[in-house]
């Protein structure tokens, strides 16, 4: 490390100190230079340098040192009988942060997050205890929902050494441990179990002997789960085969994506340029052509929009850009908001972007940007944040109706899961549903009926051909707790179409476009989403209707278009995209 470098060379110096001073300012002056250099690769630089274990950073030395003693890990059988992984977006009791004598995060995150759920804080003391507590105080921070343990910590990074949450039998959330990556950091690789422990979270705990890292990996909350080949290089005696079983056994992953690593850092963690958003949504960084590894991130989004997610359809794949190492895509999705780490300063435009992204592709949930001066392009809100699993979350099981269906009554099947043990409320249990004839019909509810053990069913009644429904469901029961399918209800709900083109057109509008930055100075991006395959025309012309810029390309939906409008004189345009029977036309600023 930095620190057993410097204290040799300053052991070197007073050896030089007894032959000639001249010396000992040179041997101080070359210490200075080391420290300040090694300082500026921990700061500023992915690559794999030396570093102190404060620092997220990973590098080869530590990433295949052994196991340390002592180190806090114990391999269990798997769970029994049936296992789900939770996803981020479902419902949570707390979020995770920790206290090692220092944030990595603004109090106003922990004030804000302190309004929707409890903010556990680990401290390493009862003197670090009441700083922290007079700091929320003294920041708007609601105490009432603050908890506190007192444990032993190595660094803030709770996303790569916090729990992993699971359901085993629909019944009960308990915790997965693993051995954390980091093998001198074995305070931290014990938080899992300090939390699964009595006097927590009161958990069933699980060892799952597979070297990893939080900021690795990520689920959708059904039977899929994906990270970066970190987890093969890591785990060097298995196969992929064998990991893939683990993660099955363990987690309930019965498809485990492993995918490469485009950005190509140090570090791997699948959330620097990932994030499953829904259970077929996943967001993609964009990075500029002039990047070195502009054909992986473009390469990875086709791949993802190929795949088939767990609903049966494909993954609906949206893009941010963050043309200087921004890191959008390492944020939070807490109980319905999004906290996304954004720069400021020159970023401000492309903060103004990503955020925009978010709530396209997320509607109904509150998007929140968070500007701190220490994010990192690789260590963000995600990596120093984890959200913490509600035990008594009440659960809908359902695989929705997508894409098209036979012209009849449809029936609505679903599972509900009372995991607080309370009575589920009978006549909560609801579907809302909409219909597109040529123009939309106002929202319906109809009860669902109550069949057997956690079933419940409903029919939509038969609409006409070519006609567009959409729907959630919702449950409520006595602890009281409520939820929808999908998580975010009404803002953003199921959706098919009955097959024949009677009088239905919403079909076509499914297409949709959103441009940004607007204003604008040097480029416009598109970003296309359900084109298909069609052939997607953009178009830019001035006040006068010359066009001054047109791009043609295909299959938007994978990737962004980028319109060069640098050499156009500041101005008002009018922007015109047409994709299939899709068409949109909206007034563009640029300004140099």
């Amino acid at each position: 490390s930095t620190i057993n470098y410097v204290c040799k060379l300053f052991y070197i110096c007073q050896k030089i100190y007894k032959k000639s001073m001249k010396k000992v300012i040179l041997s101080c002056f070359v210490v200075t230079m080391l420290i300040t250099f090694s300082y500026a690769q921990h700061i500023g630089s992915p690559a794999p340098y030396e570093f102190q274990a404060k620092y997220h950073m990973l590098d080869s030395s530590e990433l295949n040192a052994p196991l340390i003693p002592g180190k806090a890990f114990t391999a269990t059988p798997p769970p029994s009988g049936t296992v789900r992984p939770i996803a981020e977006w479902e419902p949570m009791q707390a979020v995770l942060v920790s206290y090692p004598g220092n944030f990595g995060i603004p109090y106003s995150l922990i004030a804000e997050m302190s309004q929707d759920c409890n903010v556990i804080t680990i401290v390493e003391s009862t003197t670090q205890r009441t700083t922290v507590r007079n700091n929320y105080v003294n920041n708007g921070v609601d105490t009432s929902h603050c908890r506190f343990i007192i444990a032993p910590l190595n660094s803030y990074w709770t996303r790569d050494y916090g729990p992993w949450f699971i359901m085993t039998n629909n019944n009960t959330i308990a915790i997965v441990d693993f051995p954390y990556n980091r093998p001198d950091r074995s305070d931290d690789d014990n938080v899992p179990v300090i939390l699964a422990g009595t006097s927590n979270l009161n958990m069933p705990l699980y060892g799952m002997n597979i070297f990893h890292t939080g900021g690795n990996y990520m689920c959708d909350g059904y039977k899929a789960a994906a990270m970066t080949d970190l987890v093969e290089d890591e785990n060097t005696t298995l196969t992929h085969a064998q990991i893939d079983t683990a993660f099955k056994k363990y987690m309930g992953a019965v498809n485990n994506y492993i995918t490469s690593d485009p950005l190509a850092a140090y570090i791997k963690h699948i959330d620097c340029w990932g994030k499953f958003l829904d259970v077929d949504k996943i967001l993609i960084a964009s990075v500029p052509t002039s990047n070195s590894h502009y054909t992986d991130y473009e390469a990875m989004a086709a791949y993802w929009a190929s795949q088939t997610s767990s609903y049966g359809n494909n993954y609906q794949v949206y893009r941010v850009y963050e043309p200087s190492g921004q890191p959008y895509t390492n944020s939070l999705i807490l109980n319905k908001k999004v906290f996304v780490p954004t720069k400021g300063g020159t970023s401000l435009t492309y903060d103004n972007n990503a955020l925009a992204i978010y709530q396209y592709a997320m509607p109904g949930y509150e998007i929140h940007g968070i500007t701190y001066n220490s994010w990192q392009s690789t260590d963000a809100l995600h990596c120093r944040t984890h959200e913490l699993a509600d035990k008594g979350m009440l659960y809908i099981k359902h695989y929705p109706l997508l894409g098209e269906k036979p012209v009849q009554a449809h029936a609505i099947n679903a599972e509900i899961y009372a995991l607080s043990g309370s009575n589920i409320i009978t006549d909560s249990v609801y579907v809302k549903y909409r219909v597109f004839h040529s123009i939309w019909g106002a929202w319906t509810k109809i009860n669902m009926t109550h069949t057997t053990g956690n079933n419940w069913t409903v029919n939509i009644p038969q609409q006409q051909a070519g006609d567009t429904i959409v729907y959630y469901i919702h449950a409520s029961d006595q602890s009281p707790r409520n939820v929808s399918h999908p998580i975010i209800g009404q803002p953003d709900p199921h959706k098919f179409y009955l097959i024949g083109t009677a009088t239905g057109i919403e079909k076509f509008d499914q297409t949709s476009a959103i441009v940004f930055p607007n204003p604008a100075t040097d480029y416009l991006f598109v970003q296309m989403q359900h084109d298909g395959n069609n052939e997607t025309t953009v178009s830019l012309c001035d006040l006068m209707g010359k066009e001054v810029r047109s791009v043609t390309e295909k299959n938007l939906g994978e990737r962004m278009l980028r319109v060069d409008i640098s050499s156009l004189p500041a101005g008002t345009y009018f922007l015109t995209i047409r994709s299939g029977n899709f068409s949109k036309t909206q007034k563009i600023m640029v300004m140099h």
